[in-house]
């Protein structure tokens, strides 16, 4: 499913966004990054139907979002929220049967999403009572289980370790593989580098660059965006980039 967003722009208090002109392409991977408060969880919401904008049109293949139920979105779109929630009495059964309550409960295909991150002997838990990490990879979980073709993913690397990160990046191209589009912001640049097809560069809700990952994710546009001086130095897994503060 291709996700358009056209002229859209949102302000709240001294907050503003925008004008965003996207075009994503279905079976791909977008990051959005910049500094904290630059608009990208907003730009997440948008997409994913939780806040109208003041103005322009956020499309799924030509369908425009402010048009659909909550279950068509539901249907169309998953989010793994930065935030998360912890119903009371909810066990790890309980929140994938909420995320994929439009498919069904199907036994065989949670615990196949819960093993893909490791968590099938968690599924009769109570949620409330793992740690953040753990809860991080069953919202994952989760959202694998919904089988949306759009997966929005605020952060989904928070509270992980290094393992469960690079579990979480490969499941991501994994995903890709399997035709879905994915939108996420990451803070780390050098996974982008290395997994996104486009990247979204946000600085005070304007934006900074578009485009392919290639020619966007570069030493000039990521100065622009961050009060950090940059420069790339080449690794065996292509390039890296560090930076030092300007002040």
């Amino acid at each position: 499913m291709k996700v358009e967003l056209k002229g859209v722009t949102y302000k709240v208090q001294s907050f503003s966004l925008g004008p965003l002109d996207l075009s994503i392409e279905k079976g791909t991977i977008t990051a959005i990054i910049g500094k904290n408060g630059s608009g990208k969880s907003t730009t997440l919401k948008i997409i994913h139907g939780d806040i109208r904008p003041n103005k322009g049109t956020v499309k799924i293949d030509d369908s425009a979002v402010s048009s659909m139920s909550s279950a068509q979105l539901a249907d169309r779109t998953s989010f793994v929220w930065q935030e998360i929630h912890s119903p009371m009495s909810f066990s790890v059964r309980d929140v994938m049967n909420v995320s994929g309550y439009l498919r069904g409960s199907e036994e065989g295909r949670m615990s196949e999403a819960l093993e893909s991150v490791g968590l099938l002997s968690f599924i009769d838990r109570d949620f409330s009572v793992l740690s953040g990490g753990e809860r991080r990879l069953v919202t994952v979980a989760a959202a694998i289980y919904q089988d949306s073709e759009i997966m929005i993913m605020d952060e989904p690397t928070n509270f992980l370790d290094i393992d469960n990160q690079i579990l979480v990046y490969n499941l991501l191209r994994e995903l890709r593989k399997r035709g879905k589009t994915i939108i996420l912001t990451l803070h780390d640049l050098d996974a982008v580098n290395n997994l996104a097809d486009s990247v979204l560069i946000l600085r005070d809700g304007k934006k900074v660059a578009w485009g392919d990952t290639r020619s966007t994710l570069t030493v000039e546009n990521l100065n622009k965006a961050f009060n950090v001086s940059f420069h790339t130095y080449d690794t065996v897994n292509g390039s890296s980039f560090v930076g030092s503060y300007r002040g």
